[in-house]
């Protein structure tokens, strides 16, 4: 017993450990998660339109590019961030400015390509995925609008990282409370027609929507006027960036964008072979992956608090400090983990309730729901990892670990079960097939952290 406790007392932490982990991480989750419902609202409003799916199908379809803009748009705020918490903890403000601002126009030109893509050839992106022309019909009418919302999702997503990066939570926790606020009233209005609004149905949802993107950028670019947060509106902080940090901005950036954007494509493949192989089933799994958010945002937050509280404790030059806290916070992930797989299991009961659709489609997405909640201990302890190297700028490992692993393994498996098991092979078993090979990049994750080469401060020698 003398001996597992001095084992298990480096990962415990203090009181005060624990409250400023929380305080790090709780407005983030928060955040997260109603950043996450925005899609959640539209499918869950759009679902009671029909009893078949179409239109939930089509707006889930609709909103799949997206995941590939919040993939580029993540990769650039991961890189910018790890470095701006670095230099936060060094106290250089300049550097942190001139990152901002680099992010927020790369993200703003990375939204013109997808809103023209989405608004000029939606027909296209839409039989990527779909075959039935209905769906793909209420797919494009709901895409065209969405187009328009990839510019303020990028002001917002930059503005939210960036403070999320400082361990400034609370105001943005509050904007996309307002925000989340709006979309489901104005979505309520404009798809059901409701106190003397048209009734749009699909098109309502993508308004709605674009409505509250618009609020919640209005919101930010009123603080940076006002200076009433830590970024101001300066856009040519960018241009006084020292050359060094512009060097090690790109050097970062770079794997962890293609990183962002090989996962998301991978993400897409997935959902392409599940289409193959049920597309009347399409429905169950936009469930089965909503009530799998309540772990993504939990994880998001989670990471929040390691970076923050490893990346500045690398920043500041205090490595054992950063040594010390990455395991405390790896016990504290894994215990969160657990709960996070016991919310995820009731919830595949409950959501599906909420959707007027048939019987089976409830009970084969309850089924791959609970296949998602049991890998959730899993995938909290490799988003651990990753976000461990990450704040360290070991970003090459941590794309070699995310997809890399899942472009060499579990893209391929995917690929072959789309190409010769369309009709053959239940969607229940293709996710339960998927969750298994990803997952279990969790001992290269492991090993890969134990070798401490991203406990270092990447801020040495830069002053600028």
């Amino acid at each position: 017993m003398q001996r597992l406790r001095q084992t298990v007392r480096p990962y415990l932490g203090t009181s005060d450990f624990y409250k400023g982990a929380l305080a790090v991480m709780l407005p983030v989750t928060v955040q997260q998660l109603i950043n996450n419902m925005f899609n959640m609202v539209d499918t869950l409003m759009v679902g009671t339109l029909d009893v078949q799916g179409l239109a939930m199908s089509a707006v889930s379809v609709a909103n799949k590019p997206i995941v590939i803009f919040n993939g580029f748009i993540f990769g650039l705020a991961g890189a910018g961030g790890l470095l701006i918490s670095q230099y936060f903890g060094a106290r250089n403000r300049k550097a942190c400015m001139g990152l901002f601002w680099t992010e927020l126009i790369l993200a703003l030109l990375n939204a013109a390509v997808f809103f023209a893509l989405l608004f000029f050839i939606p027909e296209s992106i839409m039989r990527i995925f779909v075959s039935d022309n209905r769906t793909v019909a209420l797919g494009v009418q709901f895409m065209r609008i969405i187009a328009f919302s990839y510019f303020p999702a990028a002001v917002s997503s930059i503005c939210i990282f960036s403070l999320r990066s400082l361990g400034q939570n609370r105001t943005s926790m509050l904007v996309s409370i307002a925000s989340m606020g709006m979309n489901a009233v104005f979505n309520y209005l404009l798809i059901f027609g409701k106190f003397g609004f048209p009734r749009l149905g699909v098109e309502g949802a993508a308004y709605g929507t674009l409505i509250a993107r618009l609020f919640e950028m209005s919101f930010y670019l009123v603080l940076m006027l006002r200076k009433r947060m830590y970024y101001t509106f300066e856009p040519s902080a960018c241009i006084r960036l020292s050359p060094s940090i512009r060097r090690t901005f790109a050097s970062k950036a770079m794997p962890l964008i293609v990183n962002e954007i090989l996962y998301a494509v991978g993400l897409n493949i997935f959902f392409w072979c599940y289409a193959r192989l049920d597309e009347t089933a399409l429905p169950a799994l936009t469930i089965a992956e909503l009530c799998f958010q309540i772990s993504a945002v939990i994880v998001m937050g989670n990471s929040s608090a390691v970076s923050v509280l490893i990346g500045t404790a690398l920043g500041a030059g205090d490595l054992d400090k950063a040594r010390d806290n990455s395991r405390k916070l790896f016990l504290l992930t894994f215990f969160i983990g657990i709960i996070s797989t016991v919310l995820c299991c009731g919830l595949a009961f409950l959501l599906p309730l909420l959707y007027s659709i048939s019987a089976e489609l409830r009970s084969i997405a309850t089924r791959i729901s609970c296949v998602m909640a049991a890998y959730a201990p899993v995938n909290f302890m490799y988003a651990f990892c990753f976000f461990c190297l990450r704040a360290g700028g070991d970003t090459k490992h941590a794309m070699m670990l995310d997809s890399g692993y899942m472009w060499v393994v579990a893209v391929p498996a995917c690929l072959l079960m789309g190409l010769l098991l369309p009709g053959k092979l239940p969607m229940f078993a293709a996710v339960l097939i998927v969750q298994t090979l990803l997952n279990s990049k969790i001992f290269l994750a492991l090993r890969v952290l134990r070798k401490g080469r991203w406990v270092r401060n990447i801020t040495l020698g830069d002053c600028a």
